[in-house]
């Protein structure tokens, strides 16, 4: 069952993640700007872009897939095994990413940013259930999959009561060797051998103030999960990386290219540890 999730993965998990990387760079808000002046927006531009890159890549995905006689629900008796599987990561991913910028929030007023999350959370839900309800006539509708989009919008969702979870940032990082497969970039982007799902923390904004002093505010603490699916274990690594976010540059289209590589884990050292121990690495991609 896990193995013949793990091959629906590589068609799914490429196209979710290519729809929240391009959400991000068309869509996305600067993340200094969220804790600015009340200014609560719904676009329907926004919405409108991410509908459209949801088709395209669903289209994609299906070329290379074969359209059953019926629609029919997936066969999943082990959602526990499916949620663990790497497909999996990118789909909370790339929810929680639509959710962020489907609709978006610059209010500090809590419960304009409250109820601007909820919508946004229900645009990328929908976004979600039409993929499913699609994907019935070819791999089957997944109630699992669902599941698991709704535990990534819900946390942007989270973020808008809590404000305090701005400061950890769901994150993503690929190895520069998945890209010399023959298959180039779109290759890299199934390549779950070399990507890593990530927790990234902004300590320095965690921290009470007497101790933030002593932690630069640039750097992150991240804690990441690189699954290979199937039998082999995952690894879990634990290390520091630079916030984008936090370079020099106001430029319109520089905020876009930080606010987008905010949510990328840029390399540098770590701790990974498996089933073959732990192994201590000056620069972790």
């Amino acid at each position: 069952m896990h193995a013949m999730r793990r091959t629906r993965g590589w068609t799914k998990g490429s196209a979710v993640l290519a729809v929240a990387g391009a959400a991000l760079l068309l869509g996305a808000q600067p993340v200094a700007a969220q804790s600015g002046a009340c200014e609560t927006a719904t676009s329907a531009s926004r919405i409108g872009t991410q509908v459209a890159l949801s088709a395209l890549a669903t289209g994609l995905e299906y070329q290379s897939m074969t359209r059953g006689a019926a629609w029919r629900m997936a066969d999943e008796r082990a959602p526990m095994a499916i949620v663990a599987d790497p497909s999996s990561h990118l789909h909370a991913l790339g929810s929680y990413h639509l959710a962020r910028t489907a609709v978006h929030a610059t209010c500090a007023d809590r419960a304009s940013r409250v109820q601007a999350a909820w919508k946004s959370a229900g645009v990328a839900m929908a976004i979600g259930t039409v993929k499913e309800v699609a994907d019935g006539y070819y791999n089957g509708f997944s109630a699992v999959d669902l599941g698991v989009d709704a535990m990534g919008a819900g946390y942007a969702v989270a973020q808008a009561y809590l404000p305090v979870l701005e400061k950890i940032t769901p994150s993503f990082s690929v190895a520069p060797r998945a890209f010399l497969n023959t298959r180039g970039p779109r290759g890299a982007l199934v390549d779950y051998s070399n990507q890593t799902v990530w927790l990234s923390a902004n300590v320095h904004d965690l921290l009470p103030s007497t101790a933030a002093k002593a932690w630069p505010s640039p750097v992150r603490l991240s804690v990441g999960r690189r699954a290979f699916g199937g039998t082999t274990p995952s690894e879990y690594v634990v290390g520091l990386d630079l916030d984008a976010a936090r370079l020099p540059g106001n430029n319109p289209a520089w905020v876009h290219v930080k606010n987008f590589l905010h949510s990328v884990r840029l390399p540098g050292p770590a701790l990974v540890m498996s089933g073959n121990g732990t192994k201590s690495f000056g620069l972790y991609w």
